[in-house]
């Protein structure tokens, strides 16, 4: 009777791993094959959902997103010209990748210290007192400290980052060895 229950069991749950196995995952689900590009249901909804992020006037009915998958294929074929041509091995390309790479490397990193910045700083009352007052000389009309001190507080705060982060890239600087041809540099 064990033995049989054993079986019955050991049947049924290969029966479960092979039907678990058969189901695709979205991940896997093909919705666009582009000569050899494979277009998945997930990378699909990903940016799908970017775009509705990026554009708040799209409207996501059946005819946009049919439209901007036509807008994928597009772009993927064009892309897929590009390379036939070998546009994307030229020197021009690879030199605006390099920018774009290290422009938006730079933007993260200083992202990410702005916000290290932002954790271990504060405003205080006084501050905020003394920039109303300066405000105050400058333009007698300000109107009460009560109604402006959310938007006073972030521009000391934003001060304070900008500060605190050329502080930083100085010290960076200060710290890395550089050398300058400066005679090199005149001639040019």
């Amino acid at each position: 009777m064990k033995k049989r229950l054993m079986y019955g069991f050991l049947i049924l749950l290969c029966f479960l791993i092979f039907c678990c196995a058969q189901e695709k995952k979205e991940e896997d689900i093909v919705l666009a094959k582009i000569n050899n590009y494979v277009l998945t249901l997930d990378e699909f909804q990903t940016q799908l959902a970017q775009e509705l992020k990026l554009d708040r006037e799209f409207k996501l009915t059946k005819q946009a997103k049919n439209e901007f998958l036509d807008q994928l294929i597009s772009k993927e074929i064009l892309i897929q010209e590009a390379k036939r041509r070998k546009l994307d091995r030229k020197e021009k390309f690879i030199r605006a990748i390099e920018r774009y790479w290290e422009s938006t490397l730079i933007r993260d990193l200083m992202e990410m210290k702005a916000q290290e910045i932002e954790k271990c700083s504060t405003v205080s009352q006084e501050e905020i007192e003394m920039r109303y007052n300066e405000m105050k000389n400058l333009d007698e009309n300000q109107p009460p400290l009560e109604l402006i001190r959310q938007k006073i507080c972030k521009k000391i705060m934003e001060d304070k980052k900008c500060s605190m982060l050329e502080e930083w890239v100085n010290q960076l600087k200060e710290k890395a060895e550089i050398e300058i041809n400066q005679e090199l540099l005149s001639k040019n």
